[in-house]
């Protein structure tokens, strides 16, 4: 640690310790050197101190300038990458900004760990956050935070005081997010990337992992991806008559049962082959 140890310095250590505006400032920095090691992959080397640097500013941010200003001159830069390791490894951001006003009205986040999504409304904005990921396109970047922020007019608050998800519509409120920054969008599908990542972890079997790079293996390889709209038609045996109900459950309890089901599946082949 190169700050000297009579500096009370706030530096944050988790994702869930970055202030909204720092979380907002930090996904607009590491947006913009995927954008650069695009275009430049050759002058990544010094693309990637200039990244470290500024995450580091950001993390200081939340101290008076005075402070900021000693801390920076005591953190050697090979020190920078040792600060912004938790950065660096995986986003488990799970506390959404808080609600805002766009327009007239005040638009509100999901519950943190997004706890109360249905399986419709997961399945769609985890397939948006697939594309915006592979395509970069910022169309479906505003499509995410309208899918995840609305505003109240719900009939059961105390679970989720958003008004009930409706993608058919969702086009219509696409345009007032056109004026919101890309901080705070970029905050919100970096939080549901982290509530992602998290459900990863919960249910492993659901969520395979990415195969192992190999030699062979290409770089720039498309990522493989199965909608979830695939896997609610697989569990009712596409039937359309179960459709509307299984996607009206909570992801949660829906995944964590179907999370079940493959693990006694697993273990039912492996006593299978072991007791012929």
């Amino acid at each position: 640690m190169g700050i000297n140890i009579s500096l009370i310095v706030k530096l944050p250590k988790f994702w869930n310790e970055l202030s909204e505006k720092q979380l907002g400032k930090i996904a607009v920095v590491i947006e913009h050197f995927r954008k650069f090691y695009e275009l430049y992959p050759k002058k990544a080397n010094t693309a990637i101190n200039r990244l470290y640097s500024r995450i580091c500013k950001i993390l200081l941010s939340s101290n008076n300038f005075l402070v900021q200003y000693i801390a920076l001159v005591q953190i050697p830069p090979e020190e920078y990458a040792d600060h912004v390791a938790f950065i660096n490894k995986e986003n488990n951001r799970t506390v959404f900004p808080s609600a805002f006003e766009i327009g007239n009205e005040v638009h509100h986040p999901p519950a943190n760990r997004i706890q109360n999504l249905s399986m419709e409304e997961f399945s769609f904005v985890d397939a948006l956050f697939f594309n915006w990921r592979l395509k970069n396109d910022a169309r479906y970047l505003d499509l995410i935070c309208a899918t995840l922020y609305r505003a109240a007019g719900s009939q059961n608050p105390d679970y989720d005081i958003r008004r009930p998800f409706n993608k058919i519509i969702l086009e219509k409120s696409l345009t007032k997010w056109l004026n919101v920054s890309d901080e705070k969008k970029l905050a919100i599908a970096y939080t549901f990337e982290g509530c992602r990542n998290q459900m990863v972890k919960l249910y492993p079997n659901t969520f395979p992992k990415s195969p192992k790079e190999t030699k062979n293996t290409k770089i720039q390889q498309k990522p493989q991806y199965t909608p979830f709209g695939q896997l609610l038609n697989f569990k009712i045996n596409f039937d359309p008559s179960k459709l509307e109900q299984t996607e009206r459950m909570n992801m949660h309890k829906f995944l964590s049962t179907y999370e079940n089901e493959l693990v006694n599946d697993k273990k039912a082949k492996k006593n299978a082959r072991t007791n012929p």
